[in-house]
């Protein structure tokens, strides 16, 4: 009996893990509220530089995290390839890719701290000195 009940709480613990979203949050003190998928694409491919005459500052995790892969794929509609030739074609133009922060936190602290900045994290790991604008879902 408990090895069956034990089973069956890891499988919901990781179902939980797994499942959830991904979002994108700015600063608390930034005066927007809520920005449509595409317009967090603009953000993220430095297309769009600017928010409420704020200027942005887009951050991303490394190429191995399972939620930058998720985000390429689901926001950007690239792979990993696609992402790497657009941003090889941009720097020949003088545009840089965003910041890449390590972790989730370090992206939270930055976000924290840094006006204008815009970064994505689990839903998870979301408090409340953060603002949502965007929310994605893992699966």
């Amino acid at each position: 009996m408990w090895g069956i009940l034990r089973t069956l709480l890891i499988a919901l613990c990781m179902s939980t893990a797994m499942g959830g979203e991904i979002v994108f949050v700015i600063n608390k003190d930034v005066q927007v509220d809520k920005l449509p998928k595409k317009e967090i694409r603009k953000i993220l491919l430095k297309k769009r530089k600017f928010l409420k005459g704020l200027k942005l500052i887009p951050l991303n995790l490394p190429p191995e995290n399972g939620l930058r892969k998720l985000v390429e794929e689901k926001v950007l509609g690239m792979d990993r390839e696609e992402v790497e030739l657009y941003w090889n074609k941009s720097y020949l133009h003088g545009v840089e890719p965003p910041l890449v922060l390590n972790s989730e936190e370090a992206v939270k602290e930055f976000v924290k701290k840094v006006k204008g900045s815009i970064g994505y994290i689990s839903s998870e790991k979301l408090d409340e000195d953060l603002k949502v604008i965007y929310r994605l879902k893992k699966e």
